[in-house]
């Protein structure tokens, strides 16, 4: 294995790289220019985002230099004292028509961030904003979209900084299983509102980066659904934990006592946000005749607190027969649906979001059939 250099754009800036063989190899990445310079603005491309209807039209031009309309192709969003830019790509139907074909990479849009007050700003205060683009977009669609190559320009054109990385990012599909409908523009310009200053704390954007990222694993509908309730539990217990323990709630022995059990934990959270317990038979029917037969200290009928923690124990505890788990047709699929729906609207009210979403503990509901939080 060789380490080499690679020249990157012309830039007079060497990459390193490190050489499988003649013909291929892989780099970590780097950043390149001044990180302190003072930039007007930052470009990147847009990696495997959906087309949606923006708020203004687009100009593009062909080959021969013909004009073109790009209907409703630009989107324009105000958050944190930023403004973010993201033009879609003019033949956006064309590079998307074989995605089901073959697992690929498109570049979908161009997205520029400036400051709302045309001031110049540095390198390091723009990171935050593009890791809580990266990370949102991906947690709102259920998949990992990414920005590539940011690239930081001066006032007079120039490019004094940028980085070439590579980032997460997921195979491009057409269907989102997220809970946000692309359509659904003011819900994003929400989240945006809502990410943008939590990403710019240091303590809080950590913290929340995990749980997205807990949530985005839990919310793909590809790979063993066993999997995806693993990931969904260890989210839930991240944002269980910060919002008892490390609110000052519960010290860490009330909270690892026996007195307060998983469920009871997890349904103490959902009943403050306004979440729904019940486990309805129209939605989750293996769910909820799971619950119908399990009676919780004698006295009630199993909810979905009970249900996502009873059936993930059973899955992780080798000491618990499996059997009621897999011998409910349905069961386990269930316990997935419910668990990335309780993940993915914790993370929200987390964050004070008071937009629409998509019920992720559904899937027979029509496209862009969408409602408040239950907070809001």
């Amino acid at each position: 294995m060789d380490r080499t250099e690679l020249s990157l754009l012309d830039l007079g800036i060497e990459l390193p790289v490190s050489a499988r063989d003649a013909v291929s190899g892989w780099s970590n990445g780097t950043s390149y220019g001044d990180p302190t310079a003072p930039l007007d603005r930052v470009v990147a491309h847009w990696f495997n985002l959906p087309r949606w209807r923006g708020s203004a039209h687009l100009e593009a031009h062909a080959a021969d230099g013909t004009p073109r309309v790009v209907s409703a192709g630009r989107s324009v969003y105000e958050a944190d004292g930023w403004r973010i830019t993201l033009d879609v790509r003019p033949d956006h139907k064309a590079a998307f028509s074989d995605v089901r074909q073959a697992d690929v990479y498109v570049m979908t849009h161009v997205v520029e961030i400036r400051r709302l007050d045309g001031a110049t700003f540095t390198a390091a205060e723009v990171t935050p904003v593009l890791s809580a683009l990266h990370v949102g977009l991906s947690f709102a669609l259920g998949r990992w979209v990414a920005p590539a190559l940011p690239v930081g320009l001066n006032n007079q054109e120039h490019t004094v900084w940028g980085q070439w990385g590579p980032m997460l990012c997921d195979p491009a599909r057409r269907i989102s299983s997220g809970w946000w409908y692309p359509e659904d523009q003011k819900s994003l310009a929400d989240l945006l509102a809502c990410l943008l200053p939590t990403f710019r704390d240091p303590g809080k954007g950590q913290a929340l980066r995990l749980q997205m990222q807990y949530a985005i694993t839990a919310i793909v509908d590809r790979g063993f659904v066993e999997q995806r309730i693993m990931s969904g539990a260890a989210g839930l217990e991240h944002v269980i934990w910060q919002e008892l323990v490390l609110s000052g709630r519960l010290t860490e022995a009330e909270y690892t006592s026996r007195a307060r059990p998983a469920h009871d934990k997890l349904r103490t959270v959902l009943t403050e946000s306004g979440i729904e317990l019940r486990v309805r038979a129209d939605r989750l029917p293996a769910a909820a005749a799971y619950a119908a037969r399990q009676q919780v200290d004698g006295t009630r009928l199993a909810d979905g607190a009970d249900v996502v923690t009873r059936v993930r124990n059973r899955l992780v505890h080798p000491k618990e027969t499996q059997e009621p788990v897999y011998g409910v047709k349905g069961l386990v699929t269930d316990t997935w649906l419910l668990t990335r729906h309780y993940l993915a609207l914790l993370v929200l009210h987390s964050i004070g979001y008071r937009g629409s979403y998509q019920d992720l503990s559904r899937t027979n509901r029509w496209v862009g059939e969408t409602k408040p939080v239950p907070w809001a």
